[in-house]
């Protein structure tokens, strides 16, 4: 990768897939189902002990996260919020809120 933004290289890839024109709740709903099936994956290994997914399973952990994050990131940049600057400054008043 670049140095351009994980966003905006998450943003051209879905272009390129076709997803330029998804709507606030296509992508919620998205993201919705994303979480879900990443806690599902969650659930099957550490709760119920089953063995892990092989990682070049789509339905692996990583790619479960990482579907989760190409949602959230196509959400923020449809509600015009760079997710990177907002989670460094989130950071910054969870530290102050929450640091010993």
């Amino acid at each position: 990768m670049t140095d351009k933004k994980l966003q905006d290289v998450v943003i051209q890839s879905r272009k390129s897939w076709g997803f330029a024109d998804e709507d606030h709740m296509l992508l919620i709903c998205g993201l919705a189902a994303e979480v879900g099936e990443l806690a599902t994956a969650v659930r099957a290994q550490y709760v119920y002990n089953k063995p892990a997914i092989p990682e070049d399973d789509k339905s692996s952990l990583k790619h479960e996260m990482a579907d989760v994050l190409i949602y959230l990131y196509a959400l923020a940049e449809k509600c015009g919020v760079d997710l990177d600057s907002a989670v460094l400054s989130k950071l910054e008043i969870n530290n102050k809120r929450f640091k010993k």
